[in-house]
């Protein structure tokens, strides 16, 4: 009966969708890779008519392209643009072994119609912070087929971000 509710793409349907190589996917969805780290610099806030996202600023890697965090919370982008179908929805997961180092990715319903180079939220918790490389998968994105594409697509604000070039 779950399955009548939940059906997730295999990564080979999500390679006949995309017209993706077998490196793009992983064992349940799309792998995600680290493209850059920013700091918050100071507070946002979100209200019933109004939302103001905090500024933020890039966190320099070193030379080899490291990225040394200490513990706290790290706005990030992927690499990867990304088009979510009519009929799905995405949720980035973060892969274990950054779990495992003690950080983790909070991630948002990547709605159907939603294409961008999406963002997550990355929180080091291990006290004596991570080191990640600058391109290395930190994610997957896995889709769950929705029971029909629906007219109800994104177009908010989030659309078309971090398009190349930005």
């Amino acid at each position: 009966m779950l399955g009548d509710i939940l059906t997730v793409l295999s990564p080979e349907t999500l390679i006949r969708m995309f017209s993706l190589s077998s490196e793009s996917v992983d064992c349940s969805g799309i792998r995600l890779h680290l493209d850059k780290v920013y700091r918050f610099l100071e507070r946002g806030h979100l209200r019933k008519s109004s939302r103001s996202l905090p500024k933020v600023e890039e966190v320099p890697c070193t030379e080899g392209g490291i990225y040394k965090l200490s513990p706290g919370a790290y706005k990030i982008r992927y690499l990867e643009y990304v088009k979510i179908p009519e009929d799905a929805i995405g949720i980035a997961l973060p892969r274990s072994s950054l779990l495992r180092m003690g950080a983790t990715i909070f991630s948002a319903v990547w709605d159907p119609g939603y294409e961008g180079r999406g963002e997550g939220l990355l929180v080091v918790f291990n006290e004596h912070g991570v080191e990640l490389e600058r391109g290395v998968q930190i994610a997957q994105l896995v889709f769950i087929k929705m029971d029909k594409a629906t007219r109800y697509l994104y177009r908010g604000m989030y659309f078309k971000e971090n398009v190349e070039g930005t």
